[in-house]
């Protein structure tokens, strides 16, 4: 993949930053992360030691310079990028979307400029992951800077990244929103149907839904204490909500203050939540409470305390959407494919975000693998619905999934200058987000059949992926063109960062899972433990025997086989079919032995 970006980039120096969608703020910041993440999470390829980088890295990106020059020239392109988006008078970071705000498929006007310069929680969000992905880098390398020069570079970008990171965790904090509409609405009759199709809308349903989300309201009291919308929501039992992030900035959200800083900037989303962007923030706020944030101490005083309000929203939206969509334990709405929403909009994708929330919340819960395996099978059921798995009709309607994608409307988007169109989001990596939410869960369970299950699916959407490759030309190995599996679509030359980083992550998260040790089986643990009795006892046998006194060959076979006992007992628990094999190797040993004495024994 490096080679590739480095084909359709070229040298540091002439660096080609444009995919099918231009540059914007978010484009740019996935471009670097292809190059930034997979170092940090296999540190078999990093290039921030030079003493210590492989060659097949070397050769890979042979663009960047010598091992010496490559940490430099990411340094440049960080610092580059910085200068791109960040503000010249005023000095603040810029989140534009670019040509990621368009208008309709079926509507010839084009977007506004300032329309193209409107901020998205998805800038927000992958500066975020960007910015704590520059600052590992910065730590790694800074070591093995050689000149005071290169010092400088880093410092500057250091300062840079962190002040983007702060103004995209505030920008964050002021997209979170609350929508409170009443149960008898045409909103609140939707999210009755969905949480209980078929039952007929009453009190009582109301009455059950608002008791199943009372932790949530209790949360949301304590994300907005001077919230009037809050206070009513509690008072009045015919009320229902819906909660997390909605696509930018809420409009009349209140300021944020982080040190002497105020971020106030005019927001113009509607104040209700957006799935995909709920999802997307989430994704990025839990960045900032990875393993290796808390122990490095990524987050600065400041950031710290930004990062306690996220969590407490991240808490709040992902209880919400996970008891909604398992409202009834006998059957999740969630299963009820496709999700609709209280907007009545509905689609597979939807179906496949909301499983999202509900698998890392059950997560948390350290729910039963019973529970994980209804995810993995609706997975399988999404696979198959967006003809990953099985080959498309004629004129099949699921392949819009794939091109163009699911278009949804930004609301509030058309206020940000007299005659702006209504423009939108599009959703398009339904086989990126299948395959990230596959290997990760089989992170989570124990079970080795469901384990299998999702490794298999894993498997069938990465071939999915691995054919959607850009054959050919300057973007050859780069993601994504439909129509190599999906002949009936239009075929595309061009790369999407948009869509590779979001394999590259996946390739990230499946690099964790091969890295982590597999769950243990229950009964070949049992079996293990009971071969561990038998060769214990048959080798005490042999001690009594008198076989570790015995000639040089017989103390070392005795020595051998004691220490594999010793390893065995060490890897029961958590490499069973190892510690296995090695018990049986030693029953082996030890009845050799003991056949050896039987001609002695007759005699």
């Amino acid at each position: 993949m490096w080679k590739s970006i480095s084909k359709w980039s070229g040298s540091p120096e002439s660096f080609r930053w444009e995919d099918r969608a231009g540059r914007n703020s978010i484009s740019d910041a996935e471009l670097l992360l292809c190059l930034l993440q997979p170092p940090q999470r296999l540190a078999e390829i990093s290039y921030d030691n030079p003493d210590k980088t492989e060659p097949d890295v070397r050769a890979a990106l042979d663009r960047f310079g010598s091992p010496v020059e490559i940490p430099q020239s990411i340094i440049k392109l960080i610092a580059a990028y910085l200068e791109r988006y960040t503000d010249a008078e005023s000095g603040e970071p810029v989140f534009a979307a670019g040509r990621y705000v368009s208008t309709a498929p079926e509507n010839q006007i084009i977007a506004f400029p300032e329309q193209h310069a409107l901020e998205v929680v998805d800038s927000y969000a992958t500066s975020v992951v960007f910015s704590l992905a520059v600052i590992r880098f910065l730590r790694g390398y800074r070591p093995r800077a050689r000149s005071d020069r290169e010092n400088e570079s880093i410092d500057a970008v250091e300062t840079g990244i962190r002040k983007r990171l702060t103004a995209a965790m505030a920008a964050l904090l002021r997209s979170f929103t609350i929508s409170v509409f009443r149960s008898d609405s045409r909103q609140g009759r939707a999210l009755c149907e969905t949480v209980s199709p078929g039952e007929s809308y009453s009190s009582a349903l109301v009455g059950r839904i608002r008791a199943r989300l009372d932790e949530v309201m209790a949360g949301l009291s304590e994300l907005e204490p001077d919230d009037d919308q809050v206070e009513k929501l509690r008072a009045d039992p015919q009320l229902l909500f819906e909660c997390g992030w909605s696509w930018g900035v809420v409009r009349d959200s209140q300021p944020v203050s982080a040190g002497e800083t105020k971020f106030d900037q005019t927001g113009y989303a509607e104040p209700a939540p957006y799935l995909y962007f709920t999802v997307v923030a989430v994704d990025g706020i839990r960045d900032l409470f990875s393993r290796d944030a808390r122990l490095q101490g990524l987050l600065d005083t400041e950031q710290q305390t930004l990062a306690r309000r996220l969590n407490l929203q991240l808490d709040v939206a992902q209880n919400y959407w996970s008891t909604i969509a398992t409202f009834n334990p006998d059957r999740w709405p969630v299963a009820n494919l496709p999700w609709r929403t209280t907007d009545e909009e509905e689609t597979d994708y939807y179906s496949l975000l909301v499983l999202s929330l509900v698998r890392q919340a059950l997560g948390e819960e350290r729910a039963p693998d019973a529970d994980l395996g209804r995810i993995a099978d609706l997975l399988e059921d999404l696979a198959d619905r967006g003809r990953i798995r099985r080959r498309p009709l004629s004129g099949d309607p699921a392949l819009a999934l794939h091109q163009p994608g699911t278009w949804i409307r930004l609301v509030g988007a058309e206020t940000v200058t007299p005659g702006a169109p209504e423009v939108g989001w599009r959703l398009g990596e339904l086989a990126t987000l299948l395959l990230g939410r596959s290997l990760a869960l089989a992170r989570q369970v124990n079970d080795h059949k469901i384990r299998a299950q999702l490794l298999n699916l894993s498997d069938a959407v990465w071939r999915h992926l691995d054919d959607r490759r850009i054959r050919g030309g300057r973007a050859d190995g780069l993601w994504d063109d439909p129509s190599q599996v999906f002949p009936s679509l239009d075929p595309r030359d061009e790369p999407s960062w948009y869509f590779t980083t979001r394999v590259v992550q996946c390739m990230g998260t499946a690099a964790d899972l091969i890295q982590g040790a597999p769950p243990p089986g229950a009964s070949l643990s049992e079996i293990a433990a009971e071969l561990l009795i038998e060769a214990d006892d048959v080798f005490d046998e042999e001690q009594l025997r008198g076989s570790g006194q015995g000639g040089p060959a017989l103390r070392d076979s005795v020595r051998r086989q004691e220490s594999n006992l010793q390893r065995a007992r060490e890897l029961r628990k958590t490499r069973p079919g190892t510690a296995y094999a090695l018990t049986l190797e030693v029953l082996r040993e030890l009845d050799k032995l003991a056949a050896a004495r039987q001609p002695e024994l007759g005699e």
